[in-house]
């Protein structure tokens, strides 16, 4: 049997890396047109959904972290 939250996180933790990888480019795009305010947005856009892709790594590294200061 197939686990429906597993597989959903796997297609939305890919969905996140891949429009993160799609406004990188843009941002290129725009960072060549010398259009920068638009590049930068794009760029803090892209890392954001790169942190959004790694939620659960970062949310593993948070418990972690919380166990060795406790």
């Amino acid at each position: 049997m197939i686990n429906r939250t597993s597989l959903g996180q796997l297609i939305s933790t890919a969905v996140f890396y891949g429009v993160a990888l799609l406004i990188f480019l843009k941002g290129m795009d725009f960072l060549a047109n010398e259009q920068k305010f638009h590049a930068y947005l794009s760029f803090i856009c892209a890392f954001l959904n790169f942190l959004a892709g790694m939620r659960f790594a970062i949310a593993s590294l948070y418990q972690r972290i919380k166990k060795l200061l406790k």
